[in-house]
């Protein structure tokens, strides 16, 4: 594979990949402002290409209640306590399955507090055959300078080429 350049990255899809029980609707924001916040920071970022949602959803109750009309959206939702693995086998896949349908150049966003090793090695893997890989991880994960300074992430995250606190990327904010 060659190495892209960021011009080719700019109209290159996107998929999101967002587990919401790890980085929930914020109280004071409704999903499909969420949604619409994502897509604007990946635009002010200057990815500009097609943007498909991939939500796995199985907090109770819901707060995606409902089945928006928004495009290249797709809801899973798991029932309430079951597997974990079989979550994670289902986004696992679904990724795998993604990249292979969009060779790069290609931005991958992938939304979620649970970092496990698999998942890291995944996004890392990705990364090294040219993908674009870009997290999106839970507060807890970042610290918020007393100073009103960015806040930073507290874990290394080299592999990933932008990180964003969860609390800025649903609020429409820049990366770190």
């Amino acid at each position: 594979m060659t190495p892209y350049n960021f011009v080719d990255l700019a109209d290159a899809p996107t998929a999101v990949f967002w587990v919401t029980n790890c980085c929930p609707v914020p109280a004071d924001l409704h999903f499909i402002h969420v949604l619409r916040n994502i897509k604007r920071c990946l635009y002010e970022s200057s990815y500009n290409g097609r943007v498909k949602f991939m939500v796995y959803d199985s907090t109770s109750p819901s707060l995606i209640n409902e089945n928006p009309p928004v495009e290249n959206l797709v809801i899973t939702r798991f029932p309430e306590g079951g597997d974990p693995f079989e979550k994670f086998k289902k986004i696992f896949v679904d990724i795998m399955e993604w990249s292979i349908d969009n060779p790069t150049p290609a931005n991958i966003l992938y939304i979620s507090g649970d970092m496990n090793t698999y998942m890291t090695r995944l996004i890392n893997q990705l990364g090294v055959v040219c993908y674009n890989t870009i997290l999106c991880v839970r507060d807890s994960l970042t610290a918020f300078p007393t100073t009103g300074g960015r806040p930073f992430i507290t874990r290394d995250f080299s592999f990933a080429s932008s990180v964003w606190s969860w609390f800025e990327l649903s609020h429409g904010r820049p990366p770190f």
